[in-house]
């Protein structure tokens, strides 16, 4: 093996890394900054329709459309198909709690509590996939609950955003839960041999509709024009930092560095974004909240880095 060539990849893969950490973190402040000046509700929509277009130009890209007729040679299969729409509207589901989540608790109580989806898909994925669960996945299961248990304990003794702010945690797992379920769904559709373009366009579509669906449901289209530009720019800035800049980095620094190396760097998403809405949007944050979000990504990394081989692989 070229030790050189090697360490070389590895730090040009840092910088793409450290790219999706940024990516998320940004997207999280750009959430919490819409949700004050608009109805979370629109959130999913906005954000989900830069992801949709980055799957059409990439089905355009790699002529994957033919996954998608039946007729087709490389047609993957209703039972294919549906696993990626169903994971488009569980997710949706969990979008609408999470920008829920930010506008009660903002991006110190949100973001970390969501973090915790890497439990639920692992135990998802243990269950109905048969995946194994490493002694170093149980050991961050702990240090995730204790994390979460001094977050909790630190914002009640500090200056939340919102009296609601305890609301945020139920909404953050659920949106934990969605995500887990949808992770296991987007992996079961690639095992079935979707490529890649047609996951994200599938899944996305979905998610546009999905949203569209909540909004006339609850009745806030006419809301809509309340909604500064301000606000309606952020959502979708946030569609783009998490949905295209993001997975556009992660892609680049999983082809240059070990897949544990890239869990490890996107394990601190949960500390920057609060520390950027500490500083920037002036969140609270006491000694003890940092310790548990410290704790937090601790276990992420655990749970994430210590995955089964052939897991990580896929």
């Amino acid at each position: 093996m070229d030790t050189s060539a090697t360490n070389s990849n590895r730090r040009r893969g840092e910088p793409w890394a450290l790219g999706t950490v940024l990516g998320y973190a940004s997207a999280n402040i750009f959430d919490r900054v819409a949700v004050v000046r608009a109805d979370p509700l629109m959130g999913p929509v906005l954000r989900g329709l830069p992801s949709l277009m980055l799957g059409i130009f990439l089905m355009w890209k790699h002529h994957t459309l033919s996954q998608l007729r039946p007729g087709s040679p490389n047609y993957i299969g209703s039972r294919c198909i549906m696993a990626f729409v169903l994971a488009g509207v569980i997710s949706t589901l969990g979008l609408f709690f999470y920008y829920f989540a930010m506008s009660f608790g903002g991006v110190t109580i949100t973001v970390p509590v969501q973090e915790t989806y890497v439990i639920w898909g692992t135990l998802i994925a243990w269950f109905f996939l048969g995946e194994r669960i490493s002694h170093y996945a149980l050991a961050g299961v702990i240090l995730i609950f204790l994390g979460l248990v001094g977050l909790s304990f630190g914002q009640s003794q500090g200056a939340p955003i919102s009296g609601h702010w305890h609301w945020a945690i139920p909404f953050a797992l659920a949106t934990a839960l969605t995500y887990g379920i949808s992770g296991v769904l987007w992996r079961d559709g690639q095992l079935r041999g979707a490529h890649q373009s047609v996951a994200i366009f599938l899944q996305f579509l979905t998610s546009v509709v999905t949203g569209m669906a909540g909004i006339l449901l609850a009745a806030r289209l006419p809301g809509i024009h309340l909604a500064t530009w301000g606000a309606l720019a952020a959502y979708l800035a946030s569609g783009v930092l998490s949905g295209i800049i993001a997975i556009y980095c992660m892609f680049t620094a999983l082809r240059l560095m070990a897949v544990a190396r890239v869990y490890a760097f996107s394990s601190l998403t949960p500390l920057v974004a609060t520390l950027v809405a500490h500083f920037f949007l002036h969140e609270f944050l006491n000694g003890l909240m940092l310790v548990g979000i410290l704790l937090v990504s601790a276990g992420v990394i655990l749970t994430q880095v210590f995955r089964p081989t052939d897991e990580r692989q896929a």
